[in-house]
């Protein structure tokens, strides 16, 4: 009697991950097309330059100084903390 069920189950499976594989495939490439998306911070034109985190230290200082700087935050904080 259930001898077809886990065939049946690993099927359905599959099907359901290739939809939203393909769904999501769709969207990414939509995102991709649409000038007006938002770009990553990881991305090299991004904000940050890229991966920002795997510079140098003081080349993190750095760019952080000449952002801070060029959005007009240099003095921005909240409590003590620095939040930009």
């Amino acid at each position: 009697m259930f001898e077809g069920l886990i065939p049946l189950l690993s099927l359905v499976t599959m099907l359901i991950v290739l939809t939203a594989a393909l769904i999501n495939k769709e969207r990414t490439k939509d995102r991709m097309r649409d000038p007006n998306a938002p770009i990553s911070s990881l991305a090299k034109d991004g904000k940050y330059g890229g991966v920002g985190f795997l510079l140098p230290l003081d080349e993190q200082v750095y760019r952080t100084q000449v952002l801070r700087s060029a959005h007009g935050r240099d003095n921005l904080n909240l409590g003590g903390r620095d939040v930009w």
